[in-house]
């Protein structure tokens, strides 16, 4: 039996309903939309729980070295143990292109804070890459034992001249917590993230999946893409028999 678990980004019933509906496993809060999350989120547990479905989240896309980012983050971090998540994701940025070294170390405590928090219900922490290279990564996950990683494929597509997930997976195997799944056609920068469709990019997935297939943990996959295409999506990673 595979260890992957696939699911999509959620912010309502309707998430919910077509997530159960297409043969999903869990639903990936978006925390960005908090608000609305707060007005269906009784209904969300009970077609989740009727579905057997579980959660995973994604933080607000803020900042953990301001003080509006730290407290907004915070407060969702707070606020998702009601759906008790596995993990919540969250943008660090820690490659050193984009700080200093104390401005790394105040984002390393930073983390540290959300996770005990994510901690005292069970979620975990996880870190996700957006423009760094593996070796980025290395401090945060030293520093925070309890803390995990979110490789985006599609991100590490970027910066790079070949897909940098490959390179997360080998040199923390044990930390892999959670991945996001989306095409790409690289880029010299971050902003040219395209979050395409699966197949209407450059990667190659097939030996990204097959690494993750062969870690010992359950790995949990969220498409970041429309609801309808991250469902052909699952269809296109079926037919090629990488789920």
């Amino acid at each position: 039996m595979s260890n992957l678990r696939f699911g999509g980004q959620a912010a309502g019933l309707e998430g919910i309903i077509f997530l159960a509906a297409h043969g999903f496993d869990f639903a990936d809060l978006n925390l960005n939309e908090i608000e609305k999350i707060r007005l269906e989120e009784s209904e969300m547990l009970k077609a989740a729980r009727k579905a057997g479905m579980f959660f995973t989240a994604h933080a607000p896309d803020l900042r953990v070295d301001n003080e509006d980012g730290r407290q907004r983050i915070g407060e969702a971090v707070g606020y998702a143990e009601l759906f008790k998540p596995r993990t919540i994701t969250i943008h660090p940025i820690l490659a050193p292109r984009s700080n200093t070294p104390e401005k790394i170390a105040l984002k390393i405590r930073e983390v540290g804070a959300l996770a005990v928090m994510a901690e005292s219900y069970g979620a975990r922490i996880s870190c996700e890459n957006t423009s760094e290279d593996p070796v980025d990564m290395k401090a945060v996950l030293d520093a925070n034992p309890g803390v995990v990683l979110t490789v985006d494929i599609g991100h590490s597509e970027l910066l790079s001249d070949e897909n940098k997930s490959l390179g997360f997976i080998k040199a923390y195997p044990d930390r892999i917590g959670h991945i996001h799944i989306h095409d790409n056609i690289g880029g010299d920068t971050y902003h040219e993230d395209l979050h395409l469709p699966l197949g209407e990019g450059r990667i190659d997935f097939a030996p990204i999946l097959l690494a993750l297939r062969k870690l010992s943990q359950e790995i949990t996959i969220t498409f970041e893409m429309p609801r309808q295409k991250a469902y052909e999506g699952l269809l296109w990673l079926r037919e090629r028999e990488l789920t």
